[in-house]
């Protein structure tokens, strides 16, 4: 979206502020924020244990952020304090909001007992009680997108880890999130399978779907993002438009980051 309709106040899709998360005594996020508009991609981008990929769990609460704000299309995630701290108020909310959410992972988690037609409509189906007719058919289109139709009859098993990242693409595509978030999705695969997988992040981009995307691929994430998030040590160390940052960073710490990721 360009910057214009931003300042003209369309709603954002997704606010995170001030968030925080630890583990007993260990803080992993010290206060992050962020924002997306419709079509934004955002790249997050630091050093092994910098919690980037905290930040995205905390987002899709498979990690309970232990403070903060996190809205998904206005509407805010609502918690409660307990003896055992703070955790959802309401599950039924919790599992809308991340019907909303696409995440891909590092390692696939496709079923492996379903083949990769099954694995892309069990969603649609289950969650989003499309008619199975129906399902099969958007599975089909998406698969064909993504390069995958040959595949469809497959077992995961049988995939290379290339096409196994590319049917969890489309396995969360289908599901139409309000948001896609991406944590370190080539970092499993071997050199030669990364630019597969890239390609078809790159086309969700071109579509302007909205991404949160964790990667160590900064060129990548100077072409494709709206812009690039950088952490250090639980907080945003810079943030910026890629080819500000990247060009002239205002930090020393990303300056070398960039530098040692050549």
């Amino acid at each position: 979206m360009n910057e214009q309709a931003k300042v003209a106040g369309s709603a954002a899709t997704l606010e995170v502020e001030d968030l925080h998360k630890s583990f007993g005594n260990l803080d992993v996020l010290k206060g992050v924020s962020m924002t997306a508009h419709k079509g934004d991609v955002v790249s997050i981008v630091g050093s092994s244990g910098s919690g980037k990929s905290t930040f995205l769990r905390c987002i899709n609460l498979l990690e309970l952020p232990t403070s903060g704000t996190i809205r998904l299309s206005g509407e805010e995630t609502k918690f409660k304090q307990t003896r055992n701290g703070r955790v959802p108020a309401d599950q039924k909310q919790v599992a809308r909001l991340r019907s909303q959410l696409g995440m891909v992972f590092q390692s696939f988690n496709l079923w492996q007992h379903m083949t990769v037609l099954q694995n892309v409509m069990e969603g649609q189906v289950q969650v989003l009680k499309v008619p199975k007719t129906e399902a099969r058919e958007r599975a089909k289109r998406i698969l064909e997108r993504v390069g995958l139709y040959d595949k469809r009859d497959q077992y995961p098993a049988f995939l290379s880890g290339g096409q196994q990242q590319r049917a969890a693409i489309a396995r969360a595509v289908a599901m139409e999130p309000k948001v896609m978030l991406f944590d370190e999705p080539t970092s499993a695969l071997d050199p030669e399978l990364v630019g597969e997988v890239l390609k078809v992040i790159r086309g969700l981009a071109e579509e302007g779907r909205t991404m949160i995307l964790v990667t160590h691929e900064m060129r990548f994430a100077r072409d494709v993002s709206s812009e690039v998030v950088y952490l250090h040590e639980g907080r945003v160390e810079e943030r910026g438009a890629p080819g500000d940052i990247f060009t002239n960073p205002s930090s020393a710490r990303f300056a070398a980051f960039i530098q040692s990721t050549h």
